[in-house]
């Protein structure tokens, strides 16, 4: 099989394997986006063009293709417009990198360049789920399935630890530790490796149980396997954001036969969602940032842009044990834990 542009395909290796992680010092996760929107890219000009993968050339990233590129992620993939934004950062970086190597003309990367970011109207208000939506999102996967009961337990961890999707298909068995009384904690390496422990509730700890009776039930010799795995011509490889976003995309469409306004599900909203439920029950701005693994405050600032009747009316939610997620999680059932807070803090 002879490759068109095999100096193309060079460069991507080495902009991947060597130019990200080792001269730029990219941390393993966002060398893994890059990764992911170069495959997206190429794959996308492979439907488009209907080319084989060999004979896509560097012609083939130009400012019109990029362009195809964002409608298609965003009207065939669903794809929100940060994500959107994400894809055609990290393709740009890399013709940048190709311009670099003498490989692209730098006109070709000037008209790049020109294409603006997509505009996110969400940011005029704070897009969040209820708690209510989120009971109704956790009943939608069929538990007497294997997928069913992998799936449920990965959304209550999504929601309930506020990590990020990637951080959640990054951890191992061992990382979630349950303590005494089954309550546990989370043990989370985030943007730019950042360590954090998050604590987990009792009702989550039944599911990972439930979970991994099923997916690690050699337990013990578990530990260094990933958390969320999928199993392919017999070999057990990480799941995948787009795996995640799959089944997320099926359990919309199931919940909004319910509750048609339901908002678009995507991983980070369940982060959003939590975010705002600590901060509206109370918790003070730096712990969400904390529990989120903000490296600043300000990041954390959009939750405190929450109108007071988005408040008044949540607060008033809380008050009742049955309008919780996991019913005995109303408020932050850690403000009177001084260890948890002094953990959360950094304190400890």
């Amino acid at each position: 099989m002879k490759i068109k542009d095999p100096e193309l395909f060079r460069l991507t290796k080495v902009f991947l394997t060597v130019y990200l992680p080792k001269i730029r010092q990219k941390s393993i996760n966002t060398v893994d986006s890059y990764r992911y929107a170069i495959n997206l890219y190429l794959t996308y000009i492979q439907k488009s063009k209907e080319k084989k993968l060999k004979d896509i050339e560097t012609v083939d990233f130009r400012q019109n293709d990029i362009l195809g590129f964002m409608e298609w992620l965003k009207s065939s993939r669903d794809n929100e417009v940060t994500t959107i934004n994400q894809r055609l950062s990290h393709i740009r970086s890399f013709c940048t990198y190709l311009v670099k190597n003498k490989k692209m003309e730098q006109a070709d990367l000037n008209d790049i360049i020109e294409i603006a970011r997509l505009h996110d109207t969400r940011k005029t208000e704070m897009v969040y789920l209820s708690i209510e939506d989120v009971k109704q999102v956790l009943k939608q996967p069929d538990i007497s399935k294997k997928t069913g009961v992998r799936d449920k337990f990965f959304i209550a961890l999504l929601y309930d630890s506020g990590c990020r999707d990637q951080e959640i298909l990054d951890l191992k068995v061992k990382d979630l530790i349950i303590k005494q009384a089954d309550e546990a904690e989370l043990h989370v390496v985030g943007k730019g490796r950042k360590y954090r422990v998050t604590p987990i509730t009792k009702d989550v700890v039944r599911l990972f149980q439930e979970y991994t009776k099923i997916f690690h039930a050699d337990f013990s010799h578990s530990q260094n396997e990933y958390l969320f795995y999928i199993v392919r011509k017999g070999i057990s490889a990480r799941m995948s954001a787009d795996n995640v976003q799959r089944f997320l995309r099926i359990y919309e469409k199931s919940a909004k036969k319910i509750n048609p306004k339901l908002n678009h599900l995507h991983p980070h909203l369940f982060r959003h969602s939590r975010a705002m439920h600590l901060y509206i029950a109370g918790v003070p701005l730096p712990l969400v940032a904390e529990w989120l693994g903000h490296s600043n405050l300000e990041t954390t600032q959009i939750y405190a842009q929450a109108t007071m009747e988005m408040k008044r009316k949540a607060a008033k939610r809380l008050e009742d044990n049955e309008n919780s997620v996991f019913k005995d999680d109303v408020t932050f059932k850690y403000a009177d834990d001084d260890e948890i807070l002094k953990k959360l803090s950094g304190l400890k």
